[in-house]
């Protein structure tokens, strides 16, 4: 099941903290086919040049936050990059400048998914390849054409992709380093080192969606199949000032805009948050009557852009319990008479539980088992 006694302990622990874990949430993942199979309907349009935007909604601790992490273990294996951070003090969704940060700076490959990656890594291999290439006429021709289709999108972005390889090939590392941080959206880089390099400018709310869509068809041309963006905690936004969240509702719908109308192929922006994001009259996306028709809130599921989390059936619940205490007892010695039916009863006997709340209760009194 596991390759180490450590990976499964690993696992327990994270869900005895109620917390998502990094690794194997397909291992444990019960009731919920539908949502997978909806989000895997949707990577296919996504690898055919489609942009999409998709709001995850539901209680607290039905479960979202574990659903997401089995959408990026999916979508990393299927050659996607993905970007995944939440909404918090330090970032909102009032500025595109900011999101674009965000995303540059809170990147995954599947080569190493529980560790951020970078800029620079993402193109490691493939400028590895041109540098050593035995055919200088066929290396010039790759550079020149991933620059030129760059060029359409936004010829900065492209100018100073063509002086990142540059750099990169002749091991300059000073104006590698300094490239690589403008076009990951720095705001302060000195003005001598962006002179040296022949920089001006910067990502700033006038061009930086032109410089994601630059990002996007680069990773295309590496043979990437698009980049997800995952962004938690949507229902934060509820909390802000009125016009920051009113520029958040403009800025959502300016995105699902550009995903649907085809100006951002192979992009997907999945959003998490409390039902209140929806059903608030007073600050949810109803008070945004051009965003709240954007998301299409009166059509079935696999039509809007809104999906609902529900919290999970009893039989769901219960293959959940088998599977848990699968996991336990795999590296703990645990009593003939516990079994996963006698677990799932005793727990639900007072009242129904959330499924963060009922698989902390459920590994609680595993623990009580050997203690």
């Amino acid at each position: 099941m596991f390759s180490t006694e450590a990976e499964a302990k690993n696992l327990i622990n994270a869900l005895r903290n109620g917390t998502a874990p990094f690794r194997h949430h397909t291992m444990i993942l019960s009731g919920r086919d539908d949502e997978i199979d909806s989000f895997k309907k949707a990577l296919k349009l996504i690898e055919n040049d489609t942009g999409l935007v998709k709001i995850l909604v539901g209680d607290y601790s039905v479960g979202k936050s574990f659903l997401m992490g089995t959408y990026k273990h999916i979508a990393l294996n299927d050659d996607y990059v993905i970007a995944s951070f939440q909404i918090n003090n330090g970032y909102r969704l009032n500025k595109l400048e900011d999101l674009y940060y965000a995303i540059m700076h809170n990147l995954y490959l599947k080569h190493n998914p529980q560790s951020k990656s970078s800029f620079d890594a993402i193109f490691d291999l493939w400028i590895e390849n041109l540098k050593y290439s035995p055919f200088p006429v066929q290396k010039s021709h790759e550079i020149q054409t991933v620059c030129d289709a760059l060029s359409k999108f936004n010829l900065t972005f492209s100018r100073a992709f063509l002086s990142y390889i540059r750099s990169k090939i002749r091991g300059d590392h000073e104006a590698t380093t300094t490239t690589s941080a403008w076009l990951s959206g720095e705001q302060h880089i000195p003005q001598g080192l962006k002179q040296k390099v022949d920089l001006t400018g910067g990502v700033d709310k006038t061009n930086s969606l032109d410089f994601l869509k630059s990002f996007v068809k680069l990773i295309t041309l590496l043979d990437y199949k698009g980049l997800i963006v995952f962004i938690d905690e949507l229902d934060l936004v509820l909390h802000d000032r009125s016009d920051i969240r009113l520029s958040a509702y403009d800025n959502l719908k300016y995105l699902v805009d550009l995903t649907t109308s085809g100006e951002l192929p192979n992009t997907f922006f999945v959003f998490t948050g409390t039902k209140e994001v929806i059903t608030s009259e007073e600050k949810g996306v109803l008070t945004h009557t051009a965003l709240a028709q954007r998301l299409n809130l009166n059509v079935p599921e696999d039509s809007g852009s809104v999906f609902h989390i529900s919290s999970l059936e009893p039989i769901a619940l219960l293959e959940l319990t088998k599977k848990v205490l699968k996991l336990y007892s795999s590296f703990t010695a645990l009593p003939n008479h516990i079994s996963a039916e006698m677990l799932y009863d005793e727990i639900n006997k007072s009242e129904p539980k959330v499924t963060r709340h009922y698989v902390t209760r459920l590994i609680e009194r595993l623990d009580s088992e050997i203690l």
